[in-house]
């Protein structure tokens, strides 16, 4: 690549992760924050990426509170992010003949195969985010076959504290627990998903840049949980079973609605890097033992 790769969403869980994998190959980017790169310009996007010259645009950005989707007053937030954005850019990277890589959900799905979901499978979304990131992903492809869309999971990791992941909130949970003499944390036993963890994201869909992939393809850490098994595991990871018991507890009447089973099939990315990314066991221990050095580190 002769430019900077633009990525758009770089203070996100996932963009740190991606900005921190560039920086570590050497790639030259830029990430502006969203007060220098306005993500709702519409038509001055265009002459942005004139001035820019990127040599790619991975776009991180997006509308991802799922309930705060629901409420209306969100309803033009969530299409713009989600569905307006990724279209516009990808229209401009078709001008440009620039690579294009958009990321999507699990949430596409509805939740009623008993399979990990291929790339293929029709959507059918339950609620406003998957509904928005579905007909993100057709804006896309329609105005750039050559587009990468690259669908994640359960997605966590480092960064965000102010908006901490499902893992984050059982740890802080399971910490304050203990820390009272330990006790009982009930959770919800579905969804079942493919938990991810952003860091061993990052390469994967550089690696799919480099390599000039298009179209959809799954990246999430290998296998399946539902909640209740994530957050058993990490509760574990972190050396508080013995003083915190994790409890399936009943669904919550008028609840979000969620795919019950949104497993993803990764046998494409395998095809396409000769490689799956690593269990998410493996993947939450690592993170869960890097969470308790910072929190040991910080106490010192």
């Amino acid at each position: 690549m002769i430019g900077p790769v633009l990525v758009l969403g770089g203070t996100g869980r996932l963009g740190r992760a991606v900005t921190a994998e560039l920086t570590r190959r050497g790639w030259a980017f830029v990430a502006p924050p969203r007060s220098e790169f306005n993500l709702a310009g519409g038509a001055s996007i265009g002459s942005r990426l004139d001035t820019l010259c990127p040599a790619a645009i991975l776009n991180l950005a997006g509308f991802t509170d799922v309930t705060a989707a629901e409420i209306p007053e969100n309803a033009e937030a969530a299409i713009t992010l989600n569905v307006e954005l990724p279209a516009t850019l990808a229209r401009a990277c078709a001008r440009f003949s620039i690579p294009f890589v958009h990321i999507s959900t699990d949430f596409v799905f509805d939740g009623a195969q008993s399979r990990p979901y291929l790339e293929d499978d029709p959507g059918n979304p339950l609620q406003v985010y998957g509904a928005t990131k579905w007909d993100g992903e057709r804006a896309v492809l329609a105005r750039n076959p050559f587009a990468l869309i690259v669908r994640v999971s359960t997605l966590y990791g480092p960064g965000r504290p102010q908006h901490p992941a499902y893992v984050d909130a059982i740890l802080r949970k399971s910490q304050a627990a203990a820390a009272a003499g330990g006790g009982i944390l009930e959770v919800v036993e579905a969804p079942i998903s493919s938990p991810t963890y952003a860091p061993d994201v990052a390469p994967v869909l550089l690696d799919l840049l480099d390599r000039g992939a298009a179209g959809i393809v799954h990246a999430v850490n290998d296998g399946a949980a539902s909640r209740l098994e994530l957050a058993q595991a990490a509760v574990a990871f972190a050396g508080l079973g013995d003083r915190v018991a994790v409890r399936a507890r009943p669904e919550p009447a008028n609840g979000l609605r969620r795919p019950a089973y949104s497993v993803l099939d990764t046998s494409k990315l395998s095809q396409l890097l000769g490689r799956k990314l690593p269990p998410w066991k493996d993947a939450l221990g690592r993170y869960v033992g890097g969470s308790q050095q910072l929190i040991a580190d910080g106490e010192q």
